[in-house]
């Protein structure tokens, strides 16, 4: 099984403060991230790919990511909403960019997890670390029991929960995904390998990745973003 992981589009715009946004924070995609969106819709359809199914987490910005994909797809399966793709809380931390995080509770623990992903203590994040880790594990689980081999999923989470996919295939390296970009892993026998990290949804390089394991149909055309 291909599991192809997207991170959300932007919510915010040029010349707005950039903040730690978790799971207490709810904006909607701006129109960059709708755009995003498109841009990863029209890439999966012109890869010609059959999506086995398309899950997201409960915040607005990852539904919101998903229905847009559905729609540009065109025939896809309706978007699934999973508890386990939900944005971390990010506490003390939330709502606050990385430079005030610093002035106000140091920059270690900050740059621990920006550096390998070392959870951090004191800002009381949650789910418990573990808690959100069995819930990735599970996830990716049940996936694996339900779809084929050859078959393809796309989830749309957020960047703190995307490390815990990367995690399971051994890596602990800091993970982190810009807004719009996707990584691939393949999910086979119970074990997970990674494919692609925090690339763009380039048509070309998405279908690259794709038609050597997927169902493919028939190509069409479909309009830019």
């Amino acid at each position: 099984m291909k599991l192809i992981l997207s991170r959300h589009g932007n919510t915010f715009d040029p010349g707005d403060k950039v903040v730690w946004v978790g799971r207490r924070s709810d904006p909607p995609l701006t129109e960059e991230g709708r755009r995003q969106a498109r841009k990863l819709g029209n890439a999966l359809f012109l890869s010609g790919v059959m999506l086995g199914g398309i899950y997201c987490g409960p915040l607005r910005r990852t539904r919101q990511y998903a229905e847009i994909i559905a729609e540009r797809i065109g025939g896809a399966p309706l978007p699934i909403v999973d508890a386990s793709l939900a944005e971390i809380d990010y506490g003390a931390w939330e709502g606050f960019s990385s430079h005030e995080i610093i002035g106000q509770f140091g920059g270690e623990e900050l740059e621990a997890w920006e550096r390998s992903g070392a959870w951090p203590e004191s800002p009381g994040w949650s789910p418990p670390e573990a808690t959100l880790a069995n819930g990735v594990m599970t996830f990716v689980g049940q996936l694996a029991r339900t779809q084929g081999e050859d078959s393809a999923v796309l989830a749309v989470t957020s960047n703190g929960v995307l490390r815990y996919f990367l995690r399971l295939a051994g890596n602990t390296l800091n993970g982190k995904v810009a807004t719009g970009h996707i990584c691939v892993l393949e999910v086979l026998q119970g074990k997970c390998r990674v494919n692609a990290w925090n690339i763009a949804p380039d048509p070309g390089h998405v279908s690259e990745l794709l038609r050597k394991a997927v169902p493919m149909r028939s190509s069409d055309t479909i309009s830019s973003p």
